[in-house]
């Protein structure tokens, strides 16, 4: 199996695609990635709703506050979380906070699997939700969260920089850090091969140093 750390790294927000048809088989992949994300206590609080008509897309479009260029991806797919069914179940908290977690969940596992299947595809937050409620005819307590955009891409984006792992991480507190964590978990492996890859370099410069003495001989 490879590893999913690959396909996470290599994916990318996709904002321009090829007008070209997404079949079913691939989407209903990517629903059914969303279908099986996680989320507090398998409520599964969430619907996914598709556009694919051009027409209906372009209306859709119309409320993401001018990123028209969303309109060519295949399909759009709107989550929205079910605030009732979470807050039956964990009161103001479920509604406010896990209701948004789960969606996001279920948001990444959709990008993720369309990653895999050679789609482009972007998350859009951004977008009049009352106007999207009403184009999608939702009732009172169903509140859409996020706007997956699926397609062919017709350009792929470089890769953006990351913060380095070492400046993100601490442990145990706020702004707590080790100086080796690996020697802490007693790796004893990753310690071994920094050690071997260290001896390795310094063998690659004193070869250089001795060929460069031998040529000024």
């Amino acid at each position: 199996m490879n590893d999913i750390l690959d396909l996470i790294i290599s994916r990318r927000s996709i904002k321009q695609y090829f007008p070209k048809y997404v079949s079913w088989e691939l989407i209903s992949r990517i629903l059914e990635a969303g279908r099986h994300a996680p989320c507090s206590g398998n409520i599964q609080n969430w619907k996914f709703i598709v556009f694919i008509e051009p027409e209906r897309k372009q209306k859709l479009v119309d409320l993401t506050h001018e990123q028209y260029e969303l309109s060519a991806a295949g399909a759009l797919i709107v989550i929205c979380a079910e605030l009732e069914k979470a807050e039956r179940y964990y009161g103001q908290r479920g509604e406010e906070l896990y209701s948004i977690q789960n969606c996001a969940a279920a948001a990444q596992n959709m990008l993720l699997e369309a990653a895999s299947l050679g789609l482009g595809s972007t998350w859009v937050g951004g977008f009049d939700e009352e106007g999207v409620k009403e184009l999608c005819r939702l009732p009172e307590k169903v509140v859409p969260q996020v706007i997956i955009a699926v397609g062919f891409p017709k350009d792929i984006p470089s890769k953006p920089p990351k913060y380095p792992l070492e400046t993100l991480v601490y442990f145990h507190s706020w702004r707590n850090k080790m100086r080796d964590p690996a020697k802490y978990m007693h790796e004893i492996a990753t310690i071994l091969s920094r050690k071997f890859t260290g001896v390795k370099e310094k063998l690659k410069q004193t070869a250089a140093s001795v060929v460069s003495k031998v040529k000024e001989d």
